[in-house]
């Protein structure tokens, strides 16, 4: 690994004689008191002492585990690091691949069928064009008690997968949790998907709530959850500020009127997992939030 290709990456560095300086990232540095050495492949700062090799840089500016950190050092490299699989993990993944099928369901049923017609009327009348329907992958839950249950049983999902996913009722016989709404999934802040919420947009439903979201389960956490996250790092880190929202309707808005640096908490609070994920990013915040007694708290 090139110690300063990396770390160039993250700073800007010029050269002084044989050694490359910059602003250190890790305190608030008006000189350039970062060191970095290409023969000694280290890193030092003479003003806050922080010192280390291309992977502790990489920790500890990402924010990230020194294996992961090998990982993403790898990547740059062009070599692949296989950490292997824990179990968790491997659980997880399986809850990642049925949202990911449901949510690929759910815009086939929006693009071809008779509902999804309905509801991209909807849509249309929200100002949400094509465009805006594919980056989001929007869809629509179908009126019948079980097609989704029967799509993903026919890819081989097993049902107590999919009720751990939070699609799907343990009820006899199975039926899906989302019906008749249009379906905005919901993505971490890797950009997988990790839940949906669902919206009437017919007069049928007016009875019932506006919104259904998902349940939290092992995936699903609201805490750690940033909408849009993943899609709007390029963004944040050019402009170097972000736009933090309550909801996903809004940072759609935002995106509609050519605003990317945008994200949203899924409510009011903000956990300080969020906070450190943003800070990574930017430390120039501007908030959002609705004008009313739980957004002016938060």
């Amino acid at each position: 690994a090139d110690i300063v290709k990396i770390i160039s990456e993250y700073i800007k560095l010029e050269k002084k004689s044989s050694n490359f300086v910059g602003l250190c990232p890790f305190h608030p540095d008006q000189h350039p008191s970062l060191h970095v050495s290409p023969t000694k492949k280290i890193f030092k700062c003479f003003s806050c002492g922080e010192a280390g090799n291309v992977i502790s840089f990489v920790a500890k500016y990402e924010k990230v585990s020194f294996p992961r950190a090998v990982q993403i050092v790898g990547e740059k490299c062009g070599i692949n690091v296989n950490l292997g699989i824990s179990e968790s993990q491997q659980i997880s993944n399986k809850y990642y691949k049925i949202l990911e099928d449901s949510a690929e369901f759910y815009h086939f049923l929006l693009e071809n069928t008779v509902s999804g017609k309905e509801a991209k009327k909807y849509l249309y009348k929200r100002n949400l064009n094509d465009e805006i329907i594919k980056r989001f992958k929007i869809g629509v839950s179908p009126n019948e008690p079980d097609l989704l249950y029967k799509s993903l049983l026919a890819s081989e999902h097993q049902p107590l997968d999919m009720i751990e996913a939070g699609v799907v009722r343990s009820t006899n016989p199975y039926t899906d949790v989302f019906r008749n709404r249009i379906m905005f999934p919901l993505e971490d802040i890797n950009g997988r998907i990790v839940g949906f919420s669902g919206r009437i947009y017919h007069d049928e439903g007016k009875e019932e709530p506006k919104y259904l979201n998902s349940a939290e389960n092992k995936i699903f956490k609201k805490g750690n959850l940033l909408y849009n996250f993943s899609k709007a790092i390029p963004y944040i880190k050019s402009n170097d500020y972000v736009f933090i929202f309550e909801g996903f309707m809004d940072v759609i808005a935002a995106y509609r009127s050519g605003i990317y640096n945008a994200v949203a908490t899924m409510g009011t609070s903000i956990s300080n997992n969020q906070i450190n994920t943003i800070k990574k990013m930017t430390n120039n915040v501007v908030i959002c939030y609705d004008g009313d007694n739980p957004g002016i708290d938060a």
